[in-house]
């Protein structure tokens, strides 16, 4: 599995060579990692002793995906740091029953793994919301339900918190981009951050694995009806904005590209937000709220 992981980010990131080149080996490996890996996870002969850690893994899920999701437990299952806990928040209203619920899934449910079911539908933000509310005090590692994760992201992501006092360490981000000093360029048109980075333009995509101190976020973050209103799509816009507004540390680790868990009829809410330009409104009502409620521009002005 890190073979796999770690290869498809080297592919990207090969000196001298442009990004299209390495394309029809990037996409052999997926194809590939995609058929090898998920047998190396259905196997349970793994080495179970681990350093054991106080982080807590947080996701969601919906329908579409639940069936694969058992390949991002088995991941977080096999870190080199193991965590606490690795907590699944499903809505009630996508899966009623327990029966909805995949036995791949459930069949992992113990000590560490837990699904959480939970009223409502507040989408991505389930992803955060739920265990910042209950883990305030605790460091919360937020995962996707669709990436292979390496077995030492946790332990990397700790050693740099610990190494750097950043309050955040993310695996995957970009740069925001601008026009002139204030003006924000399209989201499409940002800057992939395939290096390590504490630049104060880093905007960090949390699936990719963001190790937050939770018990640093300002009271605002749980603020879940403002968090819908403004960015209903887009927990990632939502969580860098309240990292700024907590004027919290971020360090970004050089992993480049996630590789991703294939899905039959897959809806990439990411695609959507990017290609719809949904990223771009969410991002501007929020600084607009922003700017007219604290009287901050936490993204158009570098500090």
């Amino acid at each position: 599995m890190d073979f796999y992981t770690k290869l498809y980010y080297k592919e990207r990131n090969i000196p001298g060579l442009p990004f299209w080149v390495m394309s029809p080996f990037r996409i052999i490996t997926k194809i590939v990692a995609n058929k090898c890996i998920p047998r190396y996870l259905s196997s349970h002969n793994y080495d179970k002793k681990k350093i054991d850690s106080d982080v807590v893994v947080s996701f969601t899920s919906f329908p579409a995906r639940i069936n694969n999701v058992w390949q991002v437990v088995e991941c977080m299952m096999r870190q080199t740091y193991k965590p606490s806990k690795i907590l699944l928040w499903l809505s009630k209203e996508q899966f009623p029953t327990e029966d909805t619920v995949p036995d791949s899934l459930r069949e992992r449910v113990g000590d560490c793994f837990e699904i959480r079911m939970v009223d409502g539908n507040i989408r991505s933000h389930k992803k955060y919301y739920y265990a910042f509310k209950e883990f305030k005090n605790s460091l919360v590692f937020l995962i996707d339900d669709d990436i292979y994760y390496p077995t030492d992201i946790i332990e990397r992501s700790l050693c740099e918190m610990e190494k750097t006092k950043a309050q955040v360490v993310a695996n995957y981000g970009y740069l925001i981009t601008r026009r002139g000093e204030t003006e924000i360029k399209p989201y499409r048109e940002w800057k992939r951050e395939n290096h390590y980075s504490s630049s104060p333009d880093i905007f960090f995509g949390s699936g990719g694995g963001t190790l937050i101190d939770a018990s640093k976020m300002c009271p605002m973050t749980l603020d879940i009806d403002l968090a819908q209103k403004l960015t209903p799509f887009a927990d990632d816009i939502w969580l860098n904005a309240m990292v700024r507004l907590s004027g919290l540390r971020i360090s970004l680790l050089p992993n480049g590209d996630v590789l991703p868990v294939f899905c039959k009829n897959d809806v990439k809410l990411a695609s959507e937000n990017l290609w719809n330009n949904e990223n771009d409104i969410q991002l501007n009502n929020l600084s607009t709220f922003l700017r007219n409620e604290l009287v901050v521009d936490i993204f158009s002005c570098r500090k």
